[in-house]
């Protein structure tokens, strides 16, 4: 069984496999983590039951080649939206409804689902889960709850061994952990968002709260805080792979992916096209990032040696519907890029077959055109 469509970006070559084509949308998983198995076999990705706002999303999974797509959920439409993180190894799912609050593991052969425990008593009024994050070694989950009308964070820790649920509520959400050592890199001050009146007219979305939002690095127990940056250096960031460090695009009037860690001052890792929305691998080797303002294609970065080019073009809107954003993942090892574009009119996951061939020209230095420099 496939619904796939095989293409090779007519500008760089690389061979991209639009995975779904029912006339529904499709995304993948939050491009924070890889949703690639580590063989590099198969994508989790979510699809929408229907072309309607109200549509209830079910979990898939699908050769990277488009080949096997297989639903492995189907729940009532009061569910909500899903929650998922996958595995490091590529088993299992952890999988949490936004509005059930049940958290549950999800086994990716067989579709078959494990109730772990209820949390709803832990999540105040008003507060959505955003996020489910992946604890050291698999040991712990965490959840990322926000109110972005309050200006309110809470982060709740689910212990996988013993069932045990702590609740942290003093205003720190979870970003990432950091899988070497299980500390956490938190967020404190966490935005209340609001609209502001831009030079040129228009009505931006804006935080309101008068205290910069922040990253820091805690224990588990939330002690020994480290600060790292202010949040808002950033368009978008995630952890770098399986470090203690933050990377991302910056905000205006920088065109750069900074890197920032606790104790050292950010740095601008590479310099160019205004970078947007940025995914790693989970060995901290590659980073993929779309562009903006002028779209300028996906970006592959070699962290090593700083160098990127140019991987393919999404061809996605862009717009503020976030289904027309790339936000685009790498695997765990870098080599399967997977992004969203609506360029058939519907968001669709697609897949990037990054070749060796291509990696090696990144380290070299290869530039996309003659005319093309290094800034």
């Amino acid at each position: 069984m496939s619904e796939r469509v095989q293409m090779f970006d007519p500008k760089t070559g690389i061979q991209v496999v639009q995975l779904m084509s029912y006339p529904t949308p499709s995304i993948p998983l939050m491009y924070d983590w890889p949703s690639v198995t580590p063989d590099n076999r198969r994508v989790v990705f979510l699809v929408q039951r229907a072309a309607s706002r109200e549509a209830p999303w079910d979990i898939y999974r699908c050769d990277t080649d488009g080949l096997d797509p297989r639903q492995l959920t189907r729940k009532e439409d009061t569910a909500g939206y899903p929650n998922v993180t996958l595995s490091l190894d590529g088993k299992s799912a952890y999988v949490l409804w936004r509005d059930e609050k049940i958290l549950r593991k999800l086994d990716i052969e067989t579709g078959a689902m494990e109730d772990l425990i209820a949390v709803g008593n832990h999540c105040a009024p008003g507060m959505i889960v955003c996020g489910v994050r992946y604890g050291s070694v698999g040991s712990r989950l965490y959840l990322d709850l926000r109110d972005y009308a309050a200006g309110e964070g809470r982060m709740i820790r689910i212990d996988l061994a013993t069932g045990a649920v702590t609740a942290n509520d003093t205003n720190m959400t979870i970003a990432a952990v950091d899988q070497a050592t299980g500390r956490l890199i938190v967020t404190k001050n966490f935005m209340k968002l609001g609209t502001r009146i831009t030079e040129n007219g228009n009505r931006v979305f804006h935080n309101v709260n008068p205290e910069p939002m922040r990253y820091y690095s805690v224990n588990e127990d939330g002690s020994d805080e480290q600060y790292i940056c202010d949040v808002g250096m950033f368009a978008h960031s995630t952890i770098l792979g399986n470090t203690s460090k933050i990377q991302g695009p910056s905000q205006p009037p920088h065109r750069c992916i900074w890197i920032a860690e606790a104790g050292t001052e950010p740095y601008k890792l590479v310099e160019g096209p205004y970078f947007w929305h940025a995914g790693a691998s989970y060995d901290a080797e590659w980073i993929l990032s779309d562009t903006n303002w002028p779209d300028q294609g996906l970006q592959l970065v070699h962290v090593p040696s700083r160098h990127f080019r140019t991987l393919c073009h999404a061809g996605a809107t862009q717009g503020h519907a976030q289904w027309g954003h790339p936000h685009p993942g790498l695997s765990q090892d870098g080599r399967i890029g997977v992004f969203t574009s609506d360029r058939t009119g519907m968001a669709q996951v697609y897949v990037a077959h990054i070749t060796e061939e291509f990696r090696e020209s990144v380290i070299a230095g290869q530039l996309d055109n003659p005319k093309d420099k290094w800034i």
